[in-house]
């Protein structure tokens, strides 16, 4: 009996899911007009090329963050633990890491990748 709140849980999941596809199914729009078949922008007519060029600086950007996101990633646990640490060893290492992040930073920075132009 120990499975047995897990496979209700599962069945009920199924019959959820099921339950949404069909009622979709069911209620959704059938008719095909040439207004339902366009391109939908925000409510306005599209305009020009559906592909278009980005710049690389959004890429750039996007790494960037990133890096800044696994950076706060590994510094969240090492923060919740860093009271059980014994010795100055974990806080020097932590100095280091962040060290070497803003040094990225700074490179990033003197190269003008953070201009937005």
């Amino acid at each position: 009996m120990e499975y047995g709140t897990l496979l209700v849980f599962l069945a009920f999941a199924h019959i959820f899911v099921i339950g949404g596809v069909a009622s979709n199914y069911l209620l959704m729009p059938r008719g095909k007009s040439a207004e339902r078949l366009t391109t939908y922008e925000c409510g306005l007519d599209p305009i020009g090329e559906a592909r278009v060029r980005y710049s690389l600086r959004f890429y750039v950007f996007a790494v960037m963050y990133v890096v800044f996101a696994v950076e706060a990633a590994f510094l969240l646990p090492w923060a919740v633990v860093y009271g059980s640490l014994e010795g100055l060893a974990p806080f020097i290492e932590v100095l280091i890491f962040i060290a070497i992040l803003l040094l990225g930073l700074a490179y990033a920075w003197k190269k003008g990748e953070l201009k937005w132009d």
